[in-house]
């Protein structure tokens, strides 16, 4: 939703997309959890540089908001 704001939005986005990706980079790639659960992957996807993983994490966020519908709305009006 935030990603349909420009520029701002796009930049908060972006530090979200950043700050959520070091967990899992450090988790994947430093901690071995690529290498070690998903061997049977080819060897490029065990070992994610840093930046294709924020780069996965903004294309799923982008996709997301795109192909998942609002499956419902809720209005409050005051009288």
């Amino acid at each position: 939703m935030i990603n349909k704001l420009p520029i701002i939005g796009w930049a908060i986005s972006l530090i979200a997309n950043i700050s959520l990706s070091i967990p899992f980079w450090i988790a994947w790639t430093v901690c071995g959890i690529g290498a070690k659960y998903f061997y049977w992957l080819p060897p490029v996807y065990q070992i994610i540089p840093f930046w294709n993983c924020v780069g996965l994490f903004v294309c799923i966020s982008i996709i997301k908001g795109a192909l998942i519908p609002t499956l419902a709305t809720v209005s409050n009006t005051n009288k």
